[in-house]
């Protein structure tokens, strides 16, 4: 008989509990730290919670009960950060849509899901509209603007609703918490129904066990440029970042310019991306204008083998972006790791 040591200090199974909490835990333990960069504008952990009570309550005065499914239509900013767990506090159902979608695959999806409201933002609008006739089971449009101009709008019912705080009991391996869905390879994109406990054991799991992942920190700074209707982006950069405590850079539609832009401006310290951005990161023209070498963890999800994330780090470093310095918190400012 062989026997390993396990990676893990204890078989026990991992605590339940609710995945906003994720977001409550940290507001208690960092309230005034920021949590969320969103071009100009900046939000505490303390605003995140606050504003994801608030629109709790609003949603449960338009009759959203547990169980039911709220749509969620945006590109990367910090209202779908908020109405991500403002829909979990209100014992919803988020189901998060492809920000690329046209009317015809997202009214597929609201159907299909049988979506009560939608959360979208103010850009896709005229597409949700167009969707919205076809999905006659969706009874109410929440626009996401940047003011609260407009009654039925995202912020103006954040500003008008109750101030109690909603009430509804998970119980975390039976109910669902998100219902992403899939990219529809081999036919109509497909509901995936996840947990709260799926979802939070897969942040403790890479968070705890992962390899370069065990090594981010409260102080990080992490760009979110991938889409958070993905679970790539939902998971590992949002919640990911809310867990330890991070604070999250956001950007909508990528960029290479903007994005190097980012990472420098903000100094982005933990970049999780995925191959194609690490390939155009190699053929970028005058990288060295950016300063990068805040940079101390890149991870480039389902990379193959050592090719691609070996190609980044020497263009990188040989560009002069990105100085392969001294130890920081066990790991060098030179590694590039697949997860």
């Amino acid at each position: 008989m062989i026997i390993t040591k396990s990676r893990r200090a204890s078989l026990a199974p991992y605590e339940p509990y609710p995945l906003q909490q994720l977001l409550q835990r940290t507001a208690r333990r960092l309230p005034n730290k920021v949590a969320v960069i969103d071009g100009q504008r900046r939000f505490t952990y303390q605003q995140l919670d606050t504003y994801s009570d608030r629109l709790a309550a609003a949603l449960t005065t338009l009759g959203v009960a547990k169980g039911n499914r709220v749509g969620l239509l945006s590109p990367n900013c910090v209202e779908f950060v908020i109405a991500f767990y403002g829909i979990l506090k209100a014992g919803a159902v988020a189901c998060t849509v492809n920000s690329g979608y046209h009317e015809r695959e997202i009214a597929h999806q609201l159907c299909d899901s049988g979506a009560k409201v939608l959360i979208v933002h103010q850009a896709l609008r005229q597409e949700a509209e167009l969707a919205r006739s076809e999905a006659p089971e969706l009874k109410h449009l929440i626009a996401i603007a940047e003011t609260a101009d407009e009654v039925a709008s995202f912020w103006s019912l954040i500003e008008h609703a109750p101030q109690s705080s909603v009430s509804v009991v998970i119980t975390p391996q039976a109910d669902l918490a998100v219902l992403p869905y899939s990219s529809g390879t081999t036919g109509l994109p497909k509901g995936v129904m996840l947990s709260h406990f799926n979802l939070t054991s897969n942040i403790r799991q890479f968070l705890e066990h992962g390899e370069e992942a065990k090594s981010f920190r409260e102080e990080d700074v992490i760009l979110v440029h991938l889409p958070l209707f993905h679970i790539y982006g939902m998971n590992v950069l949002m919640n990911g970042a809310i867990a330890i405590g991070a604070t999250q850079v956001m950007m909508g539609r990528f960029d290479l310019e903007h994005f190097l832009t980012l990472l420098s401006q903000h100094q982005v310290s933990v970049l999780c991306t995925v191959p194609p951005v690490g390939l155009a990161l190699t053929q970028a023209p005058d990288v060295s204008k950016y300063n990068l070498d805040a940079l101390r963890i890149g991870c480039l999800g389902a990379a193959p083998k050592n090719t691609i994330r070996n190609a980044v780090r020497s263009y990188l470093l040989t560009s002069g972006a990105w100085v392969n310095t001294k130890p920081t918190g066990g790991t060098v400012k030179s590694t590039l790791t697949r997860c």
